[in-house]
């Protein structure tokens, strides 16, 4: 099996892109019933202000993240004829320039799968978290993977996974992905002793082995929304810093 470069040896992409105008994309969220108003903006306004050919939207609700996104993949695949889908999670922020930026490089044949960038920690729970891009690389533990970072500026590169936060994905990938693995669940969760894969880890892998590659776009980013708390460690960091600046 191939593996594409351990760590942060993201290669960047040189050929031109392909604009593509007159092949349908159905937008797909899932969520655990509540969502936040900025998501709701940034998925109204991004659809109706961008030049990205959203026809459709599909919706899937429940508290199994796993099951959730292997759902709304089969819909979409066996129910639909739409040649793209563009995934999106509740808590990300679509802005007309970032779906703009993305869908410039999409391309049935050599990139059907094409990511945005947004960023995401560790530390969710902590009062200052570590940001580090969602992009990753694989490396010779199945359990672990490496960051995009630093992250490039502005280009398109190749990664080896990604979250399923913003996403950009062409039938033709699940299309070689079954081809080559049959009929399996695509989004399991697998863990061994402490160690864990998310679904989405999960699922790139196995794309990655199929030969569907994934390329990134670092200039286009969108807001990740996750809690953060204004205490007073943050507040003597921020200021504390800016006096000796």
């Amino acid at each position: 099996m191939t593996k594409t470069p351990k760590k942060n040896q993201a290669q960047k992409v040189q050929d031109k892109p392909t604009f593509i105008r007159n092949e349908d994309v159905i937008v797909c969220w899932c969520d655990n019933g509540n969502t936040d108003g900025k998501f709701t903006e940034g998925l109204v306004y991004g659809i109706l202000n961008s030049n990205v050919p959203i026809a459709s939207a599909m919706r899937v609700q429940g508290n199994q993240i796993g099951r959730q996104r292997e759902q709304a993949l089969t819909y979409w695949y066996e129910h639909t004829d739409f040649p793209w889908i563009l995934w999106v999670d509740s808590d990300i922020v679509l802005t007309k320039q970032a779906l703009e930026a993305v869908w410039y490089y999409c391309n049935a044949i050599d990139k059907p799968v094409v990511t945005g960038t947004y960023f995401i920690s560790k530390e969710n729970e902590q009062s200052l978290m570590t940001p580090f891009p969602a992009l990753f690389s694989w490396t010779d533990d199945p359990y672990k993977i490496g960051y995009a970072h630093p992250l490039p500026e502005n280009q398109l590169i190749r990664v080896g996974a990604a979250g399923f936060g913003f996403v950009f994905m062409h039938r033709n990938a699940v299309k070689k992905m079954r081809e080559f693995h049959g009929d399996i669940p695509f989004f399991v969760e697998t863990g061994k002793g402490e160690q864990f894969v998310s679904e989405d880890i999960r699922f790139f892998r196995l794309m990655h082995e199929a030969g569907v590659p994934l390329y990134a776009h670092t200039g286009a980013t969108v807001q990740h929304m996750k809690r953060f708390s204004f205490d007073k460690g943050f507040y003597d960091m921020f200021w504390k810093q800016d006096d000796k600046a």
